[in-house]
């Protein structure tokens, strides 16, 4: 059988972006576009492989909070279109206690909102626990957002969606397939794997946690920082209490950034904290989780929400691949116009659907109609080697 190996586009990674921007590629007419994928599709060794991503309209800062509305409309015709529910809708809290600074968090948030004409309610105490009585708060000062749209994203069910309908317009994808060289050459690229060379006028590289690898051989400025994060599965005792029909998706802006879930896709709540002290590399991460951080999660849900307490079903870790300034990179890599990186900085599943048809902006038309002049690659935090890297998203 003779194997094609000269394409429009290649893409790199069959993870959450990669999939969205090989489906928006033939969305856009591209026909020959090859997604090269290291390991098996739908693999656990990355962070696109589990239920749930947070989507919601609040966010620290504006240059993302223009971007939710369309991230929303996104995945509204990614289920039209597929008729595959991807996206399911809870509502969702925000919390802190007054005096802390989780309320600075949160009034960022607000503003970032109002801003973008996203309507929310502010709950005190009473209001909250009222419509909540799952939380338990004896402090007297809380400050409360609910937002309405707010819900999460089946990341497996959406990479899997967006890499089905790809197929489906002729996208040809090759999975345990790494690319180990990437060369820009006369009017294009070309990337080098086991299992041949391959040629394309563009190249879009959604790699994660292994991008570092694949373009510090072409002078990539920055380098990305890997932590090792965990999740954990809990069976509430009260697990009615805790279905999606009564309990939403919740942060709790604390000392940690927590976060959860109601009941979905297993019988049993999901949390997990930001850490982002345990650094490592891929060959170093480890799959297995850590009693330590078990243990951190399971003293939120006794102090917070003790009707969530019960049997751990399981833990498992996931690796956050992170930009010096937790900003995502959609952009040329400097003094390679052919070369596309679509870095999401360990926080893009929700707007997975809405990067994959801007990266496709760029591989089509070299510009984007989107406002994404903050996610330059030549941007002072990943070109100046004196800039201190920040990673936390508390605004």
């Amino acid at each position: 059988m003779t194997v094609q190996t000269q394409y429009q586009t290649i893409v790199i990674g069959a993870g959450a972006i990669g999939s969205a921007t090989a489906y928006w590629l033939a969305k856009r007419g591209q026909r020959d576009v090859l997604v090269l994928e290291q390991f098996g599709v739908g693999h656990d060794r990355g962070a696109s492989n589990d239920h749930h991503r947070i989507i919601r309209h609040s966010y620290h800062s504006s240059v993302y909070g223009r971007l939710t509305r369309a991230m929303y409309d996104n995945w509204a015709a990614l289920q039209a279109e597929a008729g595959q529910r991807v996206f399911v809708q809870s509502g969702g809290l925000d919390i802190a206690i007054e005096g802390t600074a989780g309320i600075e968090s949160q009034e960022r948030y607000r503003a970032v909102m109002r801003e973008n004409g996203v309507g929310f309610e502010e709950l005190g105490k009473e209001a909250l626990l009222e419509r909540f009585p799952q939380w338990q708060i004896p402090e007297d000062r809380v400050m409360a957002t609910f937002q309405e749209e707010t819900g999460f994203i089946d990341i497996r069910r959406a990479t899997a969606t967006h890499l089905a309908l790809a197929q489906s317009m002729g996208v040809t994808v090759l999975d345990h397939t790494p690319a180990r060289v990437i060369e820009s050459v006369d009017g294009g690229v070309r990337v080098v794997t086991d299992q041949g060379v391959f040629t394309a006028e563009k190249v879009v590289v959604c790699a994660a946690s292994w991008t570092d690898e694949l373009l510090q051989p072409l002078g990539q400025t920055w380098r990305t920082t890997i932590t090792e994060e965990q999740v954990l599965y809990v069976r509430p005792a009260d697990l009615g209490a805790f279905s999606l029909d009564r309990f939403p998706v919740w942060v709790w802006h604390g000392s940690d950034f927590t976060y959860g879930f109601p009941t979905y896709g297993e019988v049993a709540i999901k949390l997990a904290r930001e850490n982002l002290t345990r650094v490592v590399t891929q060959q170093t991460r480890r799959t297995e989780p850590h009693a330590d951080e078990t243990e951190v999660l399971l003293d939120f849900l006794r102090e917070r929400l003790p009707g969530a307490v019960g049997s751990v079903e399981f833990a498992k870790t996931c690796p956050y691949d992170l930009t010096p300034d937790r900003d995502f990179i959609l952009d040329s890599l400097p003094g390679h116009p052919n070369v596309i990186v679509g870095s999401g900085a360990a926080h893009a599943g929700k707007f997975c659907g809405l990067l994959g048809e801007i990266l496709s902006d760029l591989a089509v038309s070299g510009r984007s109609a989107y406002p994404i002049e903050a996610f330059r690659a030549d941007r002072p935090a990943l070109v100046d080697p004196t800039f201190t890297p920040v990673f936390n998203l508390k605004g």
